[in-house]
C-alpha cells in the first residue's frame, strides 16, 4: 500500500499541528511559554510521534509558580 500526496497533508496534521495546537493550550494552563511549546511539538511532529511523546511528558511535568 503506497501514501499518496493527497494524504500525506492529512498526516502531516495529525503529527505535527494536532499536537502542537493541544501543546499551546498545555502551556497556557501550566503558565509556559506558549510560543516555544508549540514551536517544539510541531518540529518534533515530523518525526510521527515526537509531537506527542513530548505533549505526553510536558503534561506530566509540575506546572512552573507565577513569577512576581
Amino acid at each position: 500500500m503506497s501514501i499518496g500526496g493527497d494524504v500525506l497533508v492529512y498526516v502531516l496534521l495529525l503529527t505535527a499541528v494536532a499536537p502542537a495546537i493541544l501543546a499551546i493550550r498545555l502551556a497556557a494552563k501550566q503558565n509556559r511559554s506558549r510560543f516555544t511549546s508549540a514551536v517544539v511539538t510541531f518540529v518534533l511532529g515530523f518525526t510521527w510521534v515526537g509531537g506527542w511523546i513530548y505533549l505526553a511528558i510536558m503534561n506530566l511535568m509540575q506546572p512552573k509558580e507565577p513569577t512576581q
